[in-house]
């Protein structure tokens, strides 16, 4: 037993038990405190660092089992009601959470040190109480309260326990780091897979719609065509020489002396007498350009498609794609069921089968996407169907 307490009140029979009741550790403080307590009448409120600081713990170093799983079911229980119930209600604000959090923690922390002296009061005299009834003898009584009291090896016990604690969280913690880095090696993974494996049906599947350049979207004309027409039908001068302005050709052919001049008939091929009447009216009437006008036109480049080539080489190009791979299934109802559940979502899905090392499955594939961002947004929606999510990136 600890050596006699030197409160003057702590002393005789009740001081005695109270001793081995409370064990080795801080005899003394608790015996000047019980002692308070039994000359008021009753128990007070009065503070205690230690349990202040470590309430759990210290409820459970003084196997005080039933105030430690009262302590522990008010504090998730007001948590719940604050958190969830509340929140749900009321709709208070971030910031009104966070007040009340921080409250939460005071009271959790500045209630047990105020009144954990008379929890542990009310604890050693219903154990006292109760040895008390089984061996009459004070004696008999404080060897058996003694066993029960808490020790230096308890203490060490709950100490290692709480370590071990640490250790567990911070190792969850860490595996939950490593699932995260792993998801990117696990998206290569299947993207070499895809391509070294039966990809036929999935490249299918996944193929994206090819990226629509500038090429595509222009339609050059072909010069050639003015050349490949026959001469019989010219094309208008106009359109294959947009540069040649109409105005100096009238008017020069206004100002021209009326000559008389030969040309061929079309029909008879002789020479035919044209007036200067007729070359008048025919030279104030934009005429159609002769077919050997055609190769100089052809010969002259077109402004007009001289900067599409540039734009085209301009263009970004689509290096990946993503899509999403919502689980493989060894039953195709399964399969079934779970496309049926994303094409519900609105989103552009497929099955397909394909060999694996346990045999013939179907994967469910959703996709593709130009963007990560959108692929990223569609996995979040599929994750809310309790359905397995994978996001892989690969080559169009």
């Amino acid at each position: 037993m600890a050596k006699e307490p030197t409160h003057k009140l702590a002393s005789g029979d009740t001081a005695y038990l109270y001793r081995a009741t409370i064990g080795p550790r801080g005899q003394d403080y608790y015996l000047r405190h019980f002692a308070r307590f039994d000359g008021e009448g009753k128990a007070g409120s009065s503070w205690n660092w230690a349990a202040y600081w470590t309430t759990f713990n210290w409820l459970v170093y003084r196997r005080m089992w039933g105030w430690a799983l009262a302590y522990v079911a008010a504090l998730f229980g007001t948590a719940l009601l604050i958190f969830g119930v509340g929140k749900l209600l009321f709709s208070y604000s971030d910031t009104s959470a966070l007040l009340l959090f921080l409250l939460l923690l005071t009271v959790a922390f500045v209630v047990p040190g105020l009144y954990a002296n008379a929890w542990f009061y009310t604890h050693c005299n219903e154990k006292i109480s109760t040895v008390l009834r089984t061996s009459p003898e004070v004696r008999d009584a404080a060897t058996v309260l003694s066993r029960q009291a808490p020790d230096n090896r308890r203490l060490m016990l709950l100490g290692v326990g709480n370590a071990v604690l640490l250790a567990l969280v911070l190792a969850v913690y860490n595996g939950f780091q490593g699932v995260d880095s792993a998801l990117p090696q696990l998206a290569t993974h299947e993207e070499r897979a895809l391509a070294s494996g039966p990809s036929g049906q999935v490249r299918a599947l996944a193929a994206a719609p090819a990226p629509v350049t500038s090429e595509s979207q222009t339609t050059t004309p072909q010069p050639a065509t003015a050349a490949s027409a026959p001469a019989a039908a010219p094309a208008p001068a106009t359109a294959v020489v947009p540069a040649v302005p109409e105005a100096p050709r009238v008017a020069q052919a206004a100002s021209a002396p009326p000559t008389p001049s030969t040309a061929r008939s079309a029909t008879t091929g002789k020479p035919a007498m044209v007036n200067a009447a007729d070359r008048s009216v025919a030279a104030a009437r934009p005429e159609p350009a002769p077919a050997a006008t055609a190769p100089a036109a052809v010969a002259a480049p077109a402004p007009a498609t001289a900067p599409r080539p540039a734009r085209a080489a301009s263009a970004p190009q689509q290096r990946y794609v993503w899509v999403i791979q919502v689980g493989a299934y060894a039953q195709e109802a399964n399969a079934q069921k779970a496309l049926a559940q994303v094409q519900g979502l609105g989103l552009e899905a497929g099955a397909e089968s394909f060999e694996s090392p346990k045999g013939k499955l179907m994967r469910v594939r959703v996709g593709p996407f130009m963007r990560q961002a959108d692929a990223d947004q569609a996995a979040l929606r599929i994750k809310t169907l309790d359905l397995p999510v994978l996001v892989i990136r690969q080559r169009p």
